[in-house]
């Protein structure tokens, strides 16, 4: 009698119905129904088989609007071909946010529907009709996001964005996308990252980035977005040093990757690691000669050391790749203002007088130095780049005199 009372207890349970909650969210007509129901009793459901059945249901029930309202689109794009003017109204709302929740609900069925049942066998029974319901409404992820960035909502932009590249590998459809090369992919990804970085997940910039690099097209700009996120959240000296550590690998990879190195010198300069920085700066020159970052910070380095000569050779040979830099000409104006008034004191000596033949060479050093900051004046005028206000009233005020007009309008420049 035991034996055949466990036989029946064994039986009862094998063959157990749904649970009463499984029950009540099939018979639920609505998503948010349906959807309400199942937060509030996952717990409750009996097994990852009946969680799977739940999360299906939401996948019915969310495609239920999404059939509707892409029907209605379809009836209207072929009225619009044979210039019906009477279009179906179409809830573009409602298609997107069905949408997605649809994919949502589809992606938690996957999860639950490849869990190994009771007898520790996996047997899915929605796997291959969900990719049937939704596949070829991938693209509309897309869509979904533009549609929701035009509306100024940029954390449904980023997450419609973000899904669809993510379905692309993810265990529902990776089967079926491997076959074909998705051409959206990368560039997707790459607006995934920016979308990322706007609503401040840091992972998700990093994740999107790295399939963007992954194509030509986006490589640098992605890669710039990355390293200048990783930048903001330095926090000690050990995470900077780090991240030079990346940044050495990633010149060694690409050397001619300009943000890299630039981002490197600015790195090496702050953490003080100037061998670190000459030494990159000798690979460097083997290659570019005339690279601009280079010659611009060491002339730099050099005018705080006041090697004034250095720092002038050095502008001087960053101006000739960029002419028109206002920075460079007020650097290289101010170093040769200040070679003159040095070399005035060197002539002046004890006497406090410096002799005409001194000034005689003396004087075109100055009008050297003025040449370049009136052109720096002339190409920033409201000193957005560069302050060469009191350098060139200064250069005036040695050239002219305090009473000059030219003197008086350079002052004027400093205030």
């Amino acid at each position: 009698m035991m034996i055949v009372a466990l036989l029946a207890v064994s039986a009862s349970t094998a063959f157990a119905g749904d649970t009463p909650e499984l029950k009540q969210i099939l018979k639920a007509k609505t998503y948010a129904e349906a959807a309400g129901l199942l937060q509030s009793n996952l717990s409750k459901l009996a097994n990852d088989q009946e969680k799977a059945k739940a999360y299906n249901k939401l996948v019915d029930l969310a495609m239920v609007k999404v059939t509707k309202e892409k029907t209605a689109m379809d009836q209207n794009t072929v009225k619009q071909q044979m210039n019906d003017s009477k279009l179906e109204a179409v809830d573009s709302l409602g298609y997107y946010n069905a949408l997605g929740q649809a994919f949502d609900a589809a992606a938690e069925c996957e999860k639950y529907d490849q869990m190994p049942d009771a007898k520790g066998k996996i047997k899915p029974k929605f796997h291959e009709a969900n990719i049937n319901k939704l596949l070829n409404y991938r693209l509309d992820l897309i869509n979904g996001g533009i549609y929701y960035q035009e509306k100024g909502d940029m954390k449904n932009a980023y997450k419609y964005l973000a899904d669809y590249v993510d379905t692309h590998d993810s265990p529902l459809f990776a089967s079926k996308l491997a076959a074909t090369p998705d051409e959206n992919l990368t560039n997707i990804a790459y607006y995934a990252a920016i979308y990322a970085y706007q609503n401040k997940d840091i992972k998700g910039v990093n994740k999107y980035c790295d399939i963007a690099m992954k194509d030509e097209k986006f490589a640098k700009d992605a890669g710039n977005l990355k390293l200048a996120v990783i930048q903001e959240g330095l926090k000690t000296r050990q995470d900077s040093v780090n991240y030079v550590k990346e940044l050495e690998g990633q010149f060694a990879a690409d050397p001619n990757n300009e943000t890299v190195f630039g981002t490197l010198v600015s790195m090496y300069s702050g953490l003080k690691m100037d061998a670190e920085m000459n030494k990159l700066f000798d690979e460097k020159l083997k290659t570019d000669p005339t690279n601009f970052v280079v010659w611009a910070v060491k002339g730099q380095n050099a005018m705080m050391e006041q090697k004034l000569d250095d720092a002038v050779e050095f502008f001087k040979k960053a101006l000739a790749t960029q002419p028109d830099n206002a920075q460079i000409l007020t650097y290289l104006g101010a170093c040769q203002l200040d070679r003159g008034s040095a070399a005035e004191n060197r002539a002046a000596g004890k006497t406090g007088r410096v002799p005409q033949a001194a000034m005689a060479q003396i004087t075109p050093i100055y009008e050297e130095a003025l040449g370049y900051l009136q052109k720096a004046k002339e190409l920033d005028p409201n000193k957005e780049k560069a302050n060469w206000g009191y350098p060139l009233y200064r250069c005036c005020y040695q050239l002219y005199g305090e009473n000059d007009p030219r003197t008086q309008a350079a002052e004027a420049d400093t205030k």
